[in-house]
């Protein structure tokens, strides 16, 4: 009697072969299998990447990037203006992939990330795809479940463009998925190293993708169960990288996290208003009814692979495998809710959402599973039909579809280049002309915006090391406009040290709340004595001016000015890395007079005016 096929022969991936022993009709079954399992990869990831390109573009967030690979393409650094070092770029990796297909193509950098995005999230897919077949390959014929919504939901194409790191993200989140399931035990140390170092990576793809790599390290330790050795080896390959980073980020910048981090309060808490981004996610594309269907399939899923590990030790390994996604899903949605959210609709929360529908994107086809993949289809027809409204950029309190606003406010359904941003968007003319001016003027110039948002034009010091300050509103743009020695004084503080360390407030957008007003500015950058015309057309009192200035030569923040600013010596890389934490959590307080009292006037010895 023939031995019983084992799981592992039945050719459920693309690309196995059928086993020459098995009677015709068994191959020929097989053969059908697999070739319906390799449509079931391919023809979904085809349909993401006409649905990516049909929208491709970059947002201005987007071109925030494309200012640092700039600086570190002219020799001046991993920095947003010479002379100042800022981490502006939320996704090292992406920064500096950036900057390496542009220093290889010469090919403007927001064309590159546009193309790249739309590569590495088809591919990301793809590997996400191929994953789930493969965790499922023991059960016989699959069904589709979970990629329905990925077909279903605009801002997964948007954002497989973009300009952001998101494409990255949906790569290095399928390629870790197929690494993960390809987890065994008793392969080969090389292969387990390689898979660990790629973990390690979420980090530097973005700060927040660090509990998706702990709960697939998690994941891969369980289904290892190393020696103490092999363990220690594992997370040395998983956080080598990641680790030097960290050390060269502390001692570089002198904060442990990207400025974005702290200008958008990372570690603040609005639980209500993260509530709201989350149903303004799932209410427009009509996400309620498919949530309780795929959430019923993973948990069938769930308790046949508990069954199975009863029944068999393997079984074990696939539950930890399966579960992994889903506590990396459910962890980092926890952590969008608590932070409030985001003002770009939807962003944030997709991650999340892709590591849920990971186990589900295919499913075992069961009577179940087929009643609940016709379900899917005949949701997703209606998802995508007429019926369904198209998502209004003035329909939400809490945030705003970018991708509509960027394209009508530039007049190009497809902006993929830096160009078209200079040339069209509608805040630029007017800069423009005075960046000219005051390039040519005799003497260094301070551009600013008044309470209408018109542009003015004030004499900066004496001694600025910049020809031209420009305050920027739109940060992307405007640093693309700007040449590289001039200084962009991002208003949002997202690229702006002293800005970014503004106590928090709660009143305007998610991550737009601290907004660097003119007397900071002016304070900074403007003549000792600036005209009376000025001040008032900045909203600017001398008085308050007066006291920003002082606030900015004492205590923690006259620290923080040196520690960006003083030429990097040994020493001062020493002393940026050991403050590194206690300057993480420094704020001070927005009204200038309460920042000076609380850091100039305070008693010798005494704290400064830290607030956390």
């Amino acid at each position: 009697m023939r031995t019983p096929a084992t799981p592992e022969a039945v050719p459920s991936l693309p690309g196995q072969r059928a086993s020459s022993a098995r009677p015709p009709a068994a191959a020929g079954r097989l053969r059908r299998a697999g070739a319906w399992h390799a449509a079931l990869v391919a023809v979904p990831t085809a349909a993401l990447f006409v649905l990516g390109y049909r929208r491709r573009w970059i947002c201005d967030d987007g071109l925030i990037y494309l200012r640092p690979v700039r600086q570190i393409l002219a020799g001046n650094g991993p920095v947003f203006n010479v002379g100042e070092r800022a981490e502006s770029s939320t996704g090292t990796l992406w920064q500096w992939l950036l900057a390496l297909t542009t220093w290889v193509t010469g090919e403007d950098p927001a064309f590159l990330a546009v193309g790249l995005g739309l590569g590495l999230s088809t591919a990301g897919f793809a590997f996400a795809l191929l994953a789930t077949c493969r965790l499922h390959r023991g059960a016989g014929l699959l069904l589709p479940a979970g990629v329905f919504v990925l077909l279903a939901v605009p801002p997964f194409w948007s954002y497989m463009t973009s300009g952001l790191e998101s494409g990255l993200g949906a790569f290095w989140t399928g390629l870790s998925w197929w690494l993960l399931t390809r987890t065994r035990r008793g392969q080969r140390a090389r292969e387990t190293y390689s898979a660990a170092f790629v973990f390690g990576l979420g980090p530097l793809v973005r700060p927040d993708l660090a509990v998706v790599t702990a709960c697939f390290l998690a994941a891969q330790w369980w289904v290892l169960r190393p020696s103490r050795r092999g363990t220690a080896a594992m997370l040395a390959s998983a956080g080598a990288v990641p680790l030097a980073y960290e050390v060269f980020r502390a001692g570089y910048y002198g904060i442990l996290v990207p400025l974005p981090a702290i200008a958008k309060e990372a570690s603040a808490s609005d639980w209500g208003r993260g509530a709201g981004y989350v149903q303004e996610t799932l209410g427009p594309y009509w996400l309620w009814p498919a949530l309780p269907v795929l959430g019923v399939l993973a948990a069938l899923l769930v308790r046949r692979t508990r069954r199975e590990q009863r029944d068999r030790a393997p079984g074990r390994a696939s539950l930890a495998v399966l579960l992994a996604p889903f506590a990396a899903g459910l962890l980092l949605a926890g952590y969008v809710v608590r932070v409030g959210g985001d003002y770009m609709h939807a962003r944030m929360i997709l991650p999340a959402l892709l590591l849920l529908l990971l186990p589900v994107l295919v499913v075992p086809a069961t009577r179940f599973a087929g009643v609940a993949s016709a379900l899917l289809v005949v949701w997703l027809c209606a998802a995508v039909s007429p019926l369904r409204a198209p998502f209004d950029v003035r329909s939400t309190p809490g945030s705003f579809n970018v991708r509509s606003s960027d394209v009508e406010g530039l007049g190009d359904h497809n902006p993929v280049r830096t160009a078209t941003w200079v040339a069209n968007w509608p805040a630029l003319p007017e800069g423009r002309a005075m960046l000219a001016r005051a390039e040519r003027a005799p003497a260094p110039t301070l551009l600013y915006f008044d309470a209408g948002r018109r542009l003015h034009a004030t004499p900066a010091r004496a001694d600025s090391p910049y020809q031209v300050v420009i305050v920027g509103r739109h940060l992307g743009v405007t640093g693309a406009a700007a040449p590289l020695d001039a200084y962009v004084n991002d208003a949002w503080g997202l690229a702006s040290p002293i800005g970014a360390h503004l106590a928090l407030e709660r009143w305007s957008w998610p991550g737009h709340e601290k907004f660097l007003r003119n007397y900071w500015v002016f304070a900074q950058w403007a003549a000792e004595h600036p005209p009376q015309r000025d001040l008032l057309r900045a909203g600017a009192p001398r008085d308050a001016v007066e006291a920003a200035r002082a606030a900015l030569g004492c205590g923690e923040l006259a620290e923080l000015r040196e520690s960006v600013r003083a030429p990097l010596t040994a020493e001062r890389f020493w002393r940026n890395l050991t403050g590194a934490a206690e300057r993480t959590r420094f704020r001070f307080a927005r009204w200038p007079a309460a920042a000076q009292q609380a850091l100039c006037d305070r008693p010798a010895g005494g704290r400064s005016g830290l607030t956390r």
